[in-house]
């Protein structure tokens, strides 16, 4: 049994006048955008606890949003269930500006993913798709149909290769990012898929549902690995570390909660101050974020075992 890492808390970050829908860290974790149903993005300095940008313009929910690692570059995805249209905007984050809209989803866009080193984005949505964008000229590359039900979650494996996106179908989805071809369907979670994270290596998928529990998928095979249970309402968010060893999810019951992997133990809980509805970690590993119901976003130091 090795040595956990220790989640030090630090003040939490209050400018939200809705729930936070998203949150996203940059590889360093000095910078946080955060997302809200109060129809607004704002950029944190996690180090001194302050908002320094709101970025503005969206007239629906933002209810999901992805950063570029160096923090220049944001990606949001908005709409309401009353709405016919969901759009996806493109943000330069120093400027303040959005720079393009991406129009085509038919209904909300609840996921979006960010491969800012070949510039594409996955975007998930009420219409049962996933689309793949170019994110330079906005131009749709690919409509990903497969799932039977609202698409909630969406990730990246490391390399672009593939996408893996998470429905209220209750399955797990793996694409050929290029190609656009289904390449496997996991099976396994008995209600809605809200969250979905890729490993370091590739080699792995960890999602969380609504049936409370967490699943970790071999992506070669297509089996699940391990089944982590502990969580006493819908998880939200789920993320890795960047050895891969350990992993961190988000969830409705008001923690956090630190795992590992191999032997499927709940190493630490963190509380949160609300329900936790989404989670994001530093590239670096050193700093995570998680956004709650009551308006707030909560951040962590990620103190690593001596």
């Amino acid at each position: 049994m090795s040595a956990a890492p220790r989640l030090q808390a630090r003040d939490p970050l209050v400018g939200h006048t809705r729930r936070v829908s998203s949150v996203a860290l940059t590889a360093d974790g000095a910078q946080l955008l955060s997302g809200s149903l109060d129809r607004t993005l704002r950029v944190w300095n996690v180090g001194e606890g302050a908002c320094f940008k709101t970025l503005l313009g969206e007239t629906s929910d933002v209810n999901a949003a992805a950063l570029s690692p160096d923090g220049r570059v944001a990606v949001s995805g908005s709409g309401e269930m009353t709405l016919a249209v969901g759009l996806v905007r493109v943000w330069d984050v120093p400027a303040g500006q959005s720079l393009r809209e991406l129009a085509g989803h038919e209904g909300e866009v609840s996921a979006v993913a960010l491969d800012a080193r070949r510039g594409r984005v996955a975007t998930g949505g009420a219409d049962d798709t996933v689309r793949v964008w170019e994110l330079g000229s906005g131009r749709c590359l690919q409509v990903l149909k497969g799932h039977e039900g609202w698409v909630r979650a969406i990730a990246f494996t490391p390399d672009g290769a593939r996408i893996v996106s998470g429905g209220m179908d209750g399955t797990v989805r793996v694409w050929d990012a290029a190609a656009g071809s289904l390449l496997r369907t996991l099976s396994g979670h008995a209600d809605k898929v809200y969250a979905v994270a890729t490993s370091p290596d590739g080699r792995f998928v960890l999602s969380g549902a609504k049936s409370r529990e967490l699943r970790l998928w071999d992506l070669a095979s297509g089996e699940c690995a391990r089944v982590l249970e502990g969580h006493e309402g819908v998880v939200r968010g789920v993320a890795f570390l960047p050895n891969g060893r350990w992993a961190l999810s988000a969830a409705e019951d008001k923690t956090v909660r630190l795992w590992e992997l191999e032997t499927g133990r709940c190493a630490a809980t963190e509380p949160t101050s609300g329900a936790a509805l989404c989670l994001s970690v530093s590239g670096d590993g050193r700093r995570a974020a998680v956004g709650t119901y009551d308006r707030k976003v909560l951040t962590w130091d990620v103190v690593r075992p001596a």
